[in-house]
């Protein structure tokens, strides 16, 4: 995608790790998640910013052990390591820091679990959520669009995601996510094309 390099400029430029994606009406109370935790640089920021309740998934035992560690003290901050995508299912990831994939391979296999997003959800015991990043390095496509088709999608206020290019399909899929997220009642808050989006229901 050509336009890709100018848009990652346009969002350094507009200081988005620290504007767009930690501008949202959350307070105390709100419940966060992010998946595909990583070491929690974002979850860290979201937590200094509103004090709300955090859920991390991260499913690879490196990073997963970084979190424990950073949030070991703070009550207000859930764990699970997983991966989060249509099925309950093992299966295997390929470490690369933070652009490990279940799908975009390189010779790092890891065997993980992965979960369904109900199950995710009934295990951290929510019914709505204010805020969901979504980070999972090309598995977005498929989870988004299970979560259209099963409904689940409408437990969540605030979508902030990012696709991954050099997926089958990846610019058309994406389309179609988006046009299902507008006849789901979602707007667009912002859009850098495969940078980061956000979707806030209306």
């Amino acid at each position: 995608m050509n336009l890709h390099p100018e848009i990652i400029k346009k969002w350094f430029e507009d200081n988005g790790d620290y504007t767009h994606n930690l501008n949202y009406p959350l307070n105390e109370n709100s419940n966060v998640i992010e998946l595909g935790g990583y070491i929690g640089v974002w979850s860290q920021q979201i937590i200094d910013k509103f004090n709300c309740n955090v859920f991390i998934v991260e499913p690879i035992e490196e990073f997963f052990q970084v979190l424990k560690q950073k949030f070991e003290k703070n009550n207000k901050v859930t764990l699970l390591k997983s991966a989060v995508s249509s099925e309950n299912k093992k299966g295997i990831i390929y470490h690369n820091g933070d652009g490990s994939s279940s799908i975009l391979n390189n010779e790092n296999p890891n065997e993980i679990d992965f979960i369904t997003i109900d199950n995710m959800l009934d295990m951290f015991k929510l019914n709505n959520v204010d805020l969901i990043q979504i980070n999972i390095e090309g598995e977005e496509y498929t989870l988004l669009e299970h979560m259209i088709k099963t409904g689940t999608i409408n437990f969540f206020k605030n979508i902030q995601i990012q696709f991954h290019l050099g997926i089958t399909d990846d610019v058309l899929r994406r389309e179609n996510i988006r046009n299902e997220l507008i006849k789901n009642g979602f707007e667009i808050n912002f859009d850098y094309p495969f940078v980061w989006e956000s979707w806030y229901k209306k």
